[in-house]
């Protein structure tokens, strides 16, 4: 073990040396290129014995995953197919002795056993090895971020981890690596931002950090990679069952912000997937300049604006997929200068995925509605939701590139009902605590009626801040209302008016400030099924107008409320919309919780015949009040803690 010794302070000097020596990226900043900063490379220390070997040939060596390569003599690693039969394990910090490295391919790809993979972290001395030139760890189960320390390996040409259980953000530093031809995180938990310093790899062939969970925009200087797609078999990952050399993919990540105008600068690209994210703004229309594009796969994201007819000079696509965005306008007559859906090479079997799930308006191109493919001729327009930008009813207003509404989705030049907007402009002005313009007040869901006209149907202050606390009377001018949350705010009274919303069926009204009584009101809206008020400081009696409601659930527990409970509360009948009773197998799912109130008097036994369950809390919960015995015999058990000290 001496010798071991002596050897391992012998190289170490060197490498440690040769690990240094690597130059910082150089200072340049014409053309988006970025300075890179890195982190110094750590030396090997606190060497595990146990990971030292002798080769075959007699040599010092490093085990990895129980095989011996020598220090001296091992330029390459690849594992292959005998990789099922190694044990598993983490990649050993040792590794860092191989200075002659050239090639490591440690990937799991020809079926290994999930027993015979690399486990654990990447070591951050790896950063030594620079003479690396391939570096393949994909197809394992490492966890752990990448380190940047992987900045240093300034040889790399191929580097791939994709396949394993990788988390953090991209480091800014492999942007230093300016040799790369292949760049590949796919299929890991990655988070943040792809790094800007992306911009510098000006050599990439193929670049791929789909299926993971990266944020943020796509770098505006992805123009810079001016040899992404470049035909070279070495560098490409071959999809076997389309045939299509995979060069950039973004897919499958949260990618938003827009598309940057740069990418029409990638001439060479033959194959671009961003689908599956939340990139919106429009289509660059410099994309039509990329005369070797055979695929552009858009789907799923936010998309809006109208397609610029420059696509239309793709004379090369075979594919172009822009289903599920918020696309509007006409669709170009030139985009049937090019095939849409591969129609010359195989049978088209995804035509929904075209342009279904817009917001198109006709006239659509005839070559689309009587679209040819092998077998059929089928219209592929399908499924859209005409917005007329900027050509909207009366009455209503185009709004371009709002702020997203219905749960995230953004409605590009969608047409919004004015008296709508002036009542949530009204809010803000009644309200301190709010600004902005009305479509980014709360939580919005507008309605999209025919051709894109959009009325308010949902608005939710919940989340607010607990700030607002006036409630504008021309809240009654939104006629289409059907739900409104206004829990944890600091209003204090329940207007009124709220009962002349013919469509309002849903109030929510939990953990607020309200005093006062309930409004009888509330019981004009016939087809009310769900009234939350609980856990504020109302007062007073329920009124029995609620019983010419249609609620299903009706929570005013932990409230201040007095008097008797109307037997017509007790004996409202809940209906679905389309008629059948608001039950299931013939029994009631109906919730009324009064509980933590000072209600009072006797409960007739007679309510024991209504179809309520009255043996379960979730559905009939009256404890801690101050009803009077003797109680019905269905709430036997069930009336809790009752203050009978003003009964009889």
């Amino acid at each position: 073990m001496i010798g071991y010794i002596s050897l391992l302070l012998f190289i170490g000097l060197a490498f440690w040396s040769c690990g240094e020596q690597e130059p910082e990226q150089s200072d340049i900043n014409e053309g988006g290129y970025i300075t890179i900063e890195l982190p110094d490379c750590p030396p090997l220390e606190d060497i595990n014995e146990e990971n030292l070997c002798t080769a075959d040939d007699g040599t010092d060596g490093v085990k990895i995953l129980g095989e011996c390569y020598s220090i001296e003599n091992t330029t390459e690693i690849t594992f292959g197919d005998a990789f099922a039969s190694k044990p598993s394990g983490p990649l050993p910090k040792e590794i860092a002795l191989l200075t002659n490295l050239i090639i490591f391919n440690g990937s799991n790809y020809w079926g290994g056993t999930t027993d015979s993979k690399f486990t654990g972290e990447i070591p951050t001395e790896i950063c030594n090895l620079t003479n690396l030139i391939n570096l393949n760890l994909s197809y394992n189960a490492l966890t752990g971020s990448i380190p940047p320390e992987i900045g240093h390996l300034t040889k790399l040409h191929k580097l791939s981890f994709g396949r394993n259980e990788l988390t953090g953000e991209i480091p800014s530093t492999v942007g230093n690596l300016v040799e790369l031809r292949n760049l590949s995180s796919s299929n890991n938990n990655h988070s943040g931002r792809i790094p800007q310093e992306i911009g510098n790899l000006t050599k990439l062939h193929t670049l791929n950090f789909s299926y993971n969970e990266l944020t943020g925009p796509i770098p505006s200087n992805i123009g810079n990679l001016e040899n992404l797609g470049l035909w070279d078999p070495e560098y490409y990952n071959v999809d076997f069952d389309t045939e299509i050399w995979i060069a950039f993919n973004l897919s499958h990540n949260n990618l938003t912000g827009p598309l940057p105008a740069s990418i029409g600068d990638l001439d060479e690209l033959g194959y671009v997937d961003f689908s599956y994210n939340q990139i919106d703004g429009p289509i660059p229309p410099e994309m039509g300049d990329m005369e070797f594009l055979v695929e552009m796969n858009l789907l799923n994201n936010q998309l809006n604006g109208e397609i610029p007819p420059e696509l239309g000079n793709l004379s090369s696509l075979a594919k172009l997929w822009l289903a599920d965005n918020n696309l509007r306008g006409v669709i170009p007559e030139e985009l049937c200068n090019v095939d849409v859906c591969r129609t010359q090479t195989y049978e088209c079997n995804s035509t929904a995925n075209v342009f279904s799930r817009n917001n198109f308006c006709p006239p659509y191109p005839q070559c689309f509605v009587e679209f040819e493919t092998i077998g059929w001729t089928i219209d592929i327009v399908n499924y859209q939701n005409c917005n007329p930008y900027p050509d909207c009813a009366d009455g209503y207003t185009a709004i371009n590139d709002p702020p997203p509404i219905n749960g995230g989705d953004i409605y590009d030049g969608w047409c919004f009902y004015q008296s709508d907007l002036d009542v949530l402009q009204d809010f803000i002005d009644v309200n301190e605590s709010l600004s902005g313009e009305p479509l980014e007040i709360g939580i919005q869901r507008w309605y999209g009626g025919e051709y894109g006209n959009g009325r308010l149907n949902g608005l939710d202050f919940s989340n607010e801040g607990n700030e607002i606390s006036i409630i504008p009377e021309s809240i009654g001018n939104l006629e289409e209302l059907e739900f409104v949350d206004f829990s944890n705010t600091q209003i204090t009274t329940i207007p009124a008016i709220l009962g002349d919303l013919s469509e309002l069926s849903k109030i929510w009204w939990e953990n607020g400030q309200l005093t006062g009584y309930i409004p009888p009101e509330l019981g004009n809206r016939t087809n009310l099924t769900g009234l939350k008020l609980n856990d504020n400081q109302l007062t007073g009696s329920i009124p029995a107008e609620l019983g010419s409601t249609n609620l299903h659930y009706l929570y005013l527990n932990r409230n201040q409320l007095t008097g008797e409970v109307p037997l017509e509360i007790w004996n409202l009948e809940a209906f679905y919309e389309s008629g059948d009773p608001y039950e299931d197998g013939g029994l009631s799912l109906r919730t009324i919780n009064l509980r933590h109130n000072q209600l009072t008097g006797v409960i007739p036994e007679s309510i024991c015949d209504l179809n309520l369950r009255w043996n379960h809390y979730n559905f009939v919960d009256i404890r801690n009040n101050k009803f009077c015995p003797p109680y019905p015999s269905c709430l036997t058990g069930r009336m809790g803690s009752q203050n009978t000290s003003d009964c009889d």
